[in-house]
């Protein structure tokens, strides 16, 4: 949020512990300690971190720009209802008021359907109370209406959708009056930077829908067609999206366990750069997983093990299987000269990991991490 008052330390400490999910601009990159909270001054158009006193001016576009970026995020964060803390009554005084026919209502429509991916009967019917009071206060003709809910009530996949294509929606729209058209591409690459982020923080959490929407919204965002093609293939891989759709649609929710979905995801990951001939993030991937199951890396908080050869010879130390450095060196040092060679020793590497993962207890995890850490 931008604002001109530093945030209480309350809900510094709330961020900081990861309550809520906060963006890594709003952290200052210059201090020597973490996540020191930056402070926005709209009348001066600066961020400034009040521990090093590093100061940062933009010009009023830019400005505009940055604005729009966390008015968006903070007003219509995926996962999070439109109407969240409004009252029946407040809903309705929000028509054609504050806002025309047809956004109230597709506010109305991204709530009903987000209450049904969460399965919350208590919003579903206070959104249907909405519905009755302004026909009643409108003198409207009740069948549309009526329909419509039939609608949203039926099991279909076509309707979720809407949930994600009316953020984006929303989204573009703000952007549009920053940026002219042809500028809209840049920013909203940034946008599905930012709801990556998100997305690895709801998945920390638990919340699989915020994730399945994120990664919607993300494929939007999407301009490239080679891009879409990655942004598929990139979460398509992540098992706690797999049947979702169908899962809502059933009425079924699904537990998956962070940590270890994480750890398959990145195997799969790491597989599918290799039939891409791609040695480098393949084993990136695979090297991701181990440390995820050695408890050295997580995709949220963002307090991950730097990835660089002296960190991975550690935990090769760690694990006692020298094997493991060798084909990781030999992969990225072949990989700009030889690809058909680095490859051949990244899927070395990624089997090297699949074998040593059952053989990581609990017990292993400790002492590892204890170990690293010294």
């Amino acid at each position: 949020m931008i604002c001109t008052v530093q945030e209480s330390k309350e809900d510094v400490y709330d961020e900081w512990l990861f309550k809520v999910w906060t963006d890594s601009s709003d952290w200052c990159w210059h201090c020597n300690k973490e996540r020191n909270k930056l402070v926005f001054d709209d009348q001066a158009r600066t961020i400034c971190c009040v521990q090093c006193g590093h100061v940062k001016t933009y010009a009023d576009t830019d400005w505009k720009i940055l604005q729009a970026k966390k008015y968006v995020t903070t007003h219509y964060m995926p996962g999070k209802y439109l109407f969240a803390t409004c009252s029946v009554e407040e809903i309705f005084q929000k028509y054609l008021r504050e806002l025309n026919h047809v956004d109230w209502s597709s506010w109305l429509l991204h709530d009903y359907l987000l209450a049904k991916m969460k399965q919350d009967k208590a919003m579903q019917d206070k959104l249907l109370e909405v519905a009755k009071l302004t026909v009643n206060k409108m003198s409207y003709d009740a069948k549309p209406w009526k329909t419509l809910f039939e609608k949203m009530d039926t099991p279909n996949s076509e309707m979720l959708n809407q949930v994600p294509q009316i953020i984006y929606e929303i989204a573009e729209k703000k952007f549009l009056k920053v940026v002219p058209k042809e500028e809209l591409s840049t920013i909203l690459q940034a946008y599905a930077e930012t709801l990556n982020s998100i997305y690895n923080y709801s998945r920390w959490k638990g919340d699989r829908v915020t994730c399945w929407i994120s990664s919607e919204i993300i494929k939007l965002c999407d301009t490239e067609s080679y891009q879409l093609e990655f942004d598929t293939k990139y979460f398509g891989c992540d098992p706690i999206l797999e049947n979702f759709q169908e899962d809502i649609l059933a009425g079924k929710k699904r537990d998956f366990d962070p940590k270890e979905t994480y750890i398959q995801w990145e195997l799969c990951l790491a597989d599918n750069y290799i039939a891409e001939s791609k040695a480098l993030p393949a084993v990136w991937s695979a090297y991701k997983a181990l440390s995820a199951k050695l408890g050295l890396h997580t995709t949220w908080p963002p307090k991950t093990i730097k990835f660089d050869i002296t960190t991975v010879k550690n935990v090769t130390q760690l694990v006692n299987d020298p094997e493991l450095f060798r084909f990781y060196d030999l992969a990225t040092d072949l990989n700009s000269v030889d690809a058909s060679n680095a490859c051949y020793y990244a899927k070395y590497f990624i089997k090297k990991v699949q074998e040593l993962l059952p053989k990581i207890t609990s017990t292993k995890q400790e002492q590892t991490k204890s170990a690293y850490i010294t």
